[in-house]
């Protein structure tokens, strides 16, 4: 969105540089999912093509002294932690490292010890205005020198996301407030490098709708799973550029009005809450006002034998596509009907449904003799008549709905309660 609205590029970067971690399928799920959600990407680049950039400055750095190799193995570092906090102290790595000789290194390194690498951190206050949070201080004193490199080669997250930045010519750097101590870490290399520093936007996090945090492992809010439900693009970004701000909740129908709209200092500092309620809301909203012909594909997709007679009798009362399932069991039958009515008002219904043929005006007519025969108005008249024809509390209006379900089937309904 910000990109868009100050008419920069929106680039891509695919943060592969741990093995293990990225596969091909991963990064063609991210596509196709942005490809969905219409988030166009002007660039796109694999940080695991660009180790040569990486090694290079990795070298400027240690060459200023910037970075020094370290040898302790997990277990020790874990018993360095425990031991600090113990004592009630920050669990901040001691520099020990930095003690080593040449000697002392060469020595570890003949034993077959590999190093790690670390960034040293000017031990000084950075300061920094963001975008959402306004002047950010970050003591790096209370900050580990942060590992860049580990034991077998590998980069971690900052360094690449520096070079990276540089040579792209980032501007604006936008990103979740968990990676505000990163951006002081990162402040600190860029100036190393004798580089500008991008302007930095620290957005809240999101949060569940019970308020616990939102995980990317979480497969039932992941973008898949809500293209999988047939939830609408513009319902998910409606609700993505709303979430934590002031913004009316609303569908908006395009990115560039969206970008029209938002303003990232309007996000608050309070977590951005997910609601699920307010998504399906949104799609609700899109999908009634749409036209069958333009889910024409849909439909098909779906595998739904449906007309535009019957989407626009059941189009109010969906949420999602997938619910047009259930209204075509319902118009087609049979349908498993297990609520409990009085036998006697079915009856009395069933002999006074009128033969076809119908139109809108059958329902009011029909209702009107089964009111005066039984005596019966408001809910106790028209609660048994749905539940018996359509097995549901609530649904489409059925002076529409009857005409698409028929006289056999209802008058077998009614009989069968």
């Amino acid at each position: 969105m910000l990109a868009l609205k100050e008419g920069g590029k929106f680039i891509l970067r695919i943060d592969d540089t741990d093995e293990e971690r990225s596969k091909d399928e991963f990064i063609d799920q991210i596509k196709k999912d942005l490809e969905w959600l219409e988030i166009n990407f002007q660039e796109i680049f694999k940080q695991s093509e660009r180790l040569t950039r990486y090694n290079e400055n990795f070298e400027k750095l240690k060459e200023k002294g910037l970075i020094y190799p370290c040898f302790e193995d997990p277990e020790e570092l874990e018993r360095k932690r425990k031991r600090l906090i113990e004592r009630r102290k920050p669990p901040v790595y001691d520099r020990a490292a930095l003690n080593l000789s040449q000697n002392e290194i060469a020595k570890l390194i003949d034993k077959g010890k590999k190093p790690y690498w670390r960034f040293k951190l000017s031990s000084k206050r950075v300061i920094f205005n963001d975008l959402v949070r306004g002047e950010v201080r970050v003591e790096t004193s209370a900050q580990s020198d942060p590992v860049i490199k580990r034991d077998d080669g590998g980069y971690l997250y900052n360094l690449p996301s520096v070079v990276d930045d540089i040579d792209m010519g980032i501007t604006h750097v936008v990103r979740g407030e968990d990676h505000v101590t990163n951006s002081a870490i990162q402040v600190e290399m860029f100036q190393a490098l004798d580089k500008l520093v991008p302007i930095f936007g620290h957005h809240p996090m999101l949060v569940s709708g019970n308020g616990e945090p939102f995980s990317k492992r979480n497969a039932a809010s992941s973008v898949k799973s809500l293209r999988e439900k047939y939830l609408n693009p513009i319902a998910i970004n409606s609700l993505n550029i709303s979430i934590g701000t002031s913004i009316d909740l609303k569908p908006i129908y395009s990115m560039k009005e969206m970008a029209k709209s938002f303003d990232i200092g309007t996000l608050g500092r309070a977590p951005a809450r997910y609601s699920e309620k307010q998504l399906l809301k949104l799609n609700s909203m899109i999908v009634s006002s749409s036209s069958f012909l333009q889910l024409s594909d849909d439909f098909n997709e779906l595998g739904y034998d449906i007309n535009e007679d019957i989407w626009e009798c059941i189009k109010n009362n969906i949420e999602t596509l997938t619910e047009v399932k259930e209204w075509l069991k319902v118009i087609k039958g049979p349908i498993k009907n297990e609520n409990k009515l009085d036998s006697e008002f079915m009856r009395i219904a069933e002999k006074l449904l009128p033969e076809e043929p119908w139109d809108e005006t059958t329902w009011e007519k029909w209702v009107s003799k089964i009111k005066k025969r039984t005596k019966k108005t408001g809910k106790d008249l028209f609660l048994p008549l749905r539940l018996a024809i359509t097995g549901k509390s609530n649904g489409p209006e059925l002076n529409k709905l009857i005409i698409l379900i028929g006289f056999k089937e209802i008058r077998n309904r009614l009989k069968n309660n």
